[in-house]
């Protein structure tokens, strides 16, 4: 099995060939938009915050806006800054991918046009060097994939979780990684998924990640019954967490748990890992992008659009009401699972062929929508 894809210099492959217009912080963003508006094939990604923000959230921005730049879905960068000092914080944590960079500081130039002539000079030139660039067969130790799930509802347990699990299970035979997130969806299932950690300490980390979470949770004296499962799960019949986190963990299928990673941090050996972020589709997908998952498998059960602005964001549904209905956003049915009987393995084989085929260059709904987003989750308040 196998994939066409761009190789970059530090030896990783993109499924894409953009290049990055990014933000290093919120002041920037108008001229992000601007220089990637002006030039085909440029990604904007814009980000709130940054300045002002103190310890631990600072170092998550920083790391997670170069994590971003770092994707091999990012042919080139443009970074856009406000001064140099802020700006360097965000180009150190770059330069080792050694993908082409080039910065603006907002402040030396001169202001919103000067900078956003400047930054698209760059970037119509770095486009015009991506174009060159062709893809390459690539094997399946070369591909990163998150999966995710968000409006889920009965249907999603029972079809499109397992079928991306199925999936999932594939690519780590193949020799790739993936990458499951999202704390709080373990909640009251978590020791069944440690059972599944190839050492005990592997297990341990997972489950001080979500215990911990839930008591910091806990500690804020809210109860977690309020919020999980959400509304529009319990609308689409999910009835507790416990219920909503055994279906969660199908997207994960069924190989052993070899790592667990921080927010936005990268796997570095093949096989199955989980990272540790908020449950909100834009935070945990921005998470995992940063991560350099280069492709995410979205599953929804009652419907929800939202895709990784840098990570390709391919989305399943087994709802056949949600297929019909919500089509615009649905880029994969699965629905034959519940409504004719069929075989997970059929419908995940399905899948899985359907995900090199974007790998490979297909487009989905919220690449040709435009229907994507990003945003760094934080947790402390800003100077």
């Amino acid at each position: 099995m196998s994939f066409l894809g761009y190789e970059r210099p530090d030896g990783q492959v993109g499924l894409r060939n953009h290049v990055g217009v990014i933000s290093v912080m919120d002041n920037c963003n108008p001229v992000t938009r601007a220089v990637a508006n002006a030039v085909e094939g440029a990604l904007p990604v814009t980000t709130l915050f940054v300045r002002g923000q103190l310890g631990r959230d600072l170092d998550i921005a920083y790391d997670t806006l170069a994590g971003l730049a770092r994707n091999p879905n990012i042919a080139a960068i443009v970074l856009i800054g406000l001064e140099p000092v802020t700006t360097e914080e965000v180009a150190s944590r770059i330069r080792s991918c050694g993908k082409p960079l080039e910065i603006v500081n907002i402040q030396l130039v001169g202001g919103t046009i000067e900078a956003t002539a400047l930054g698209v000079r760059h970037a119509a030139r770095l486009m015009r060097e991506a174009s060159r660039q062709k893809r390459t067969n690539q094997p399946l130790t070369k591909l990163t994939i998150g999966v995710e799930c968000g409006g889920s509802d009965t249907t999603s347990g029972l079809a499109s979780n397992p079928s991306i699990g199925f999936a999932a299970d594939q690519v780590v035979a193949g020799g790739g990684k993936v990458v499951i997130s999202e704390t709080s969806e373990f909640f009251g299932a978590e020791h069944l998924f440690a059972e599944r950690a190839e050492t005990e300490a592997v297990g341990q980390q997972f489950l001080d990640a979500v215990l911990g979470f839930e008591e910091e949770v806990m500690a804020r004296g809210l109860d977690l019954r309020g919020a999980n499962p959400s509304k529009d799960n319990i609308r689409g019949g999910l009835t507790t967490i416990e219920e909503k986190a055994l279906g969660a963990m199908s997207k994960a299928g069924t190989s052993p748990l070899v790592g667990v990673l921080k927010y936005g941090e990268a796997p570095m050996k093949a096989g199955l890992h989980f990272m540790a972020t908020p449950a909100p589709a834009v935070e945990s997908l921005t998470g995992l992008a940063a991560g350099g998952c280069q492709l995410i498998l979205f599953s929804t059960g009652v419907g929800n659009p939202i895709g990784s602005v840098v990570a390709t964001t391919l989305k399943v549904s087994g709802n056949r009401n949600t297929v019909a209905t919500f089509s615009d956003n649905i880029d994969f049915d699965v629905s034959d699972v519940i409504e004719n009987g069929s075989p997970i393995r059929e419908a995940g084989g399905r899948l899985f062929d359907f995900t090199l085929e974007v790998a490979s260059g297909a487009l989905t709904s919220s690449e040709v929508l435009d229907v994507r987003e990003t945003a760094i989750s934080r947790f402390e308040p800003s100077m």
